[in-house]
């Protein structure tokens, strides 16, 4: 199943600016006040796309503005094509509801914390968030960021 809303769409892979500085943050501003963006019950978005050997250490959360009735998102893994993998590996049951840094500390399948550090394809894949809330998401701003690793080999991987 593909994502309901998918912001990956048309865009290329993030990329450190050289070979030296391997670390690197994706960022994505999403106001889900605009039609476009609204989520319901179940629906899906890709966030990020992330090319093969760059490492997801952490998917953080920072609530702009406050959606009140929403108070549980996931952030997980999903295939390119949107089709789910993991899909609370970064973040579970996030809240909206509240404004300010959400990140998961331990307990999900990439948490630091619980010494996994994150995860890292062989191919490409998506960051994705499902908002399992009865309640559409319509009044949030949220900024979205991938504490990244870029492991490939500048003169083979992509």
């Amino acid at each position: 199943m593909a994502f309901t809303i998918d912001l990956t769409e048309n865009e290329s892979y993030a990329k450190p600016v050289d070979a030296v500085d391997r670390h690197f943050v994706m960022h994505r501003r999403v106001d889900f006040t605009e039609t476009d963006n609204q989520l319901a019950n179940a629906q899906t978005m890709g966030l990020f796309q992330v090319p093969p050997y760059v490492l997801v250490e952490e998917v953080i959360m920072v609530v702009r503005t406050a959606d009140a009735d929403v108070t549980d998102v996931d952030i997980g893994r999903y295939s390119t094509a949107g089709v789910v993998a993991a899909v609370d590996a970064f973040i579970d049951g996030g809240t909206l509801a509240t404004t300010g840094e959400k990140r998961d500390l331990a307990g999900e399948t990439y948490s630091k914390q619980d010494g996994t550090a994150g995860y890292m394809g062989a191919a490409a894949w998506t960051i994705g968030l499902i908002n399992n809330d009865a309640d559409t998401i319509n009044e949030a701003i949220v900024d979205f960021f991938a504490i990244c690793v870029d492991l490939r080999n500048t003169d083979v991987d992509d």
